[in-house]
């Protein structure tokens, strides 16, 4: 879809695509829009968020039809939310492929009942992948599908600091959502010349990075020469997520940087089972009154801070690749790896190996 979605939240799910072909010999179906997209889609969305007639729910929504040609034995539809599952509908014969998979990345399950209408057309696969945990069995009553929790991820390789770590220069990094109060707290101490603090001026919306590539290099490179990454769960402070707090992309952004991680730990368990420790966020006030400490304290003890910068990032060498997210994905189609799999999981091991070893002799 990113020829139709250029916002720079949606570059986390076409790196996902784009590690994917790295490791699997796969066709890309790029849907390109056709005459008036915009019009076209905001009017299939009006219709089909009304519900009131499932049919509005095929709408193709301004997309030029693809055929895929010839069988294939697996078809994966990466999307971001439920609304993305209108593009479907440009999808002539996707039916025809011998397992279909959809990874639905974003969707919460106090929505179900409203999008019911919508979530329908995730019943012509033969499973779907989420990576919220809170909302696999919400998913599961509507759709009727075996659906699984599949964490989100990121490029490792891209954004490991290993072998050769460069100096963190950037104190503090914040990238998209973030809790205003902190914010501020931070802002003030960058104003008197206490931190670096590196962080969003531009509305998400508006940010349409013209290379999702360039944009996740950016980021990661940024990222990994930051000491501290701000992580808060996933729409945090918007009503959408109808209170139920998830992992975001963030989470796995940050660590695998080597970065630690400063804000909000999500309250969901599956948290505790990809980020198994007590203190694998560091929680300020919500009123932001104690960054400065926060940060103080860390000065004080650099090898605490060392500490978790490795175990974040081995960790993430070890979990969480979207290599890592693929394999998931292959095991629930019950399709065999091929073996560049085996070797991108290989090497991050050994990243991984090599970075405890070169730990051990400092």
């Amino acid at each position: 879809m990113r020829r139709l979605n250029p916002h720079a939240a949606w570059c986390s799910i076409y790196e996902f695509e784009d590690v994917i072909r790295q490791v699997e010999d796969v066709d890309l179906l790029e849907l390109m829009p056709a005459s008036r997209f915009e019009l076209r889609q905001s009017i299939a969305r009006s219709l089909a968020w009304r519900g009131w007639h499932r049919s509005f729910a095929r709408l193709n929504p301004g997309v030029k039809p693809v055929t895929l040609g010839h069988d294939y034995d697996l078809l994966v539809f990466v999307c971001m939310n439920a609304w993305d599952l209108l593009y479907l509908n440009a999808l002539r014969d996707w039916t025809r492929c011998k397992v279909k998979v959809c990874y639905l990345v974003e969707f919460y399950a106090g929505l179900a009942e409203r999008y019911d209408h919508l979530l329908q057309l995730l019943r012509g696969f033969d499973a779907v992948a989420h990576s919220f945990s809170g909302s696999v069995a919400a998913l599961h009553r509507i759709t009727g599908k075996p659906c699984h929790h599949v964490p989100l991820a990121a490029d490792v390789r891209r954004f490991t600091p290993y072998p050769e770590p460069p100096p963190r220069v950037i104190d503090v990094l914040s990238v998209g959502r973030r809790s205003e109060p902190v914010h501020q707290a931070l802002l003030q101490l960058a104003a008197e010349g206490r931190v670096f603090y590196q962080y969003d001026t531009i509305p998400g919306a508006l940010v349409r990075p013209s290379r999702p590539d360039e944009h996740r290099d950016m980021l990661a490179n940024s990222a990994k020469r930051s000491r501290f990454f701000i992580t808060y769960p996933a729409k945090f402070g918007d009503d959408e997520n109808q209170g139920q707090s998830e992992v975001g992309a963030r989470y796995f952004e940050g660590a695998a940087a080597g970065a630690a991680l400063l804000g909000q730990a999500p309250t969901a368990p599956a948290f505790h089972d990809e980020f198994p420790w007590p203190d694998a966020v560091i929680e300020p006030r919500e009123d932001g009154s104690d960054v400065a400490d926060l940060l103080a304290a860390s000065e004080a003890r650099p090898g605490e801070l060392e500490r978790i910068s490795a175990r974040n990032a081995v960790t993430a060498l070890r979990k969480h690749d979207w290599a890592h997210r693929w394999q998931s994905i292959l095991q629930i189609a019950g399709v065999d790896a091929r073996p560049a799999l085996t070797e991108r999981l290989r090497a991050l091991e050994a990243i991984a190996d090599g970075a405890e070893r070169a730990g051990l002799n400092t």
